[in-house]
């Protein structure tokens, strides 16, 4: 081989070794940033509301479920709830949308509340007995075993 194709192949080399660093960075820097995204968006999820109705009882859902999810009242009195969803719409089912469906020997009511808000909403129970809400609008519904709660009446 002759002296100057030795000298191109060692400068090739070496144009291709000094390269070799700006790709790392490079890559590194693309992948702090998909992680940085995701991380984001997996922790707006989780974004909180402060409630607009401090009286009312603060009950947020979520994918996990409601919380609190056991209410205790007494008959003929009203029970307000102020319903917080700070999940976003980026979840894959439902778009992040939650309901509270209380269908069951009160009343017929169906609360939508959209991602990252909030809805007040009062009802007054006019019987006694144990009373069942679910969230109807994603995370399987009504067969969800988490998207659950109890009204008790007393």
């Amino acid at each position: 081989m002759s002296r100057s194709k030795k000298h191109k192949g060692k400068m090739l080399k070496e144009k291709q070794t000094k390269k070799l660093p700006y790709m790392s960075i490079l890559f590194m820097v693309i992948v702090i940033a998909i992680f940085s995204g995701a991380i984001y968006l997996i922790m707006s999820k989780s974004a909180s509301l402060d409630p607009v109705d401090k009286d009312a009882i603060k009950m947020t859902i979520t994918m996990a479920g409601f919380e609190p999810n056991i209410i205790r009242a007494k008959a003929g009195q009203p029970v307000t709830i102020n319903l917080i969803n700070p999940d976003n719409s980026h979840h894959t089912d439902g778009g992040g949308v939650h309901n509270f469906m209380l269908t069951a020997g009160l009343a017929n009511m169906n609360i939508t509340v959209q991602p990252e808000s909030q809805k007040v909403f009062t009802f007054t129970p006019t019987q006694k007995g144990e009373y069942h809400w679910y969230c109807d609008s994603c995370c399987g519904g009504r067969e969800n075993p988490s998207m659950h709660g109890t009204l008790i009446v007393a």
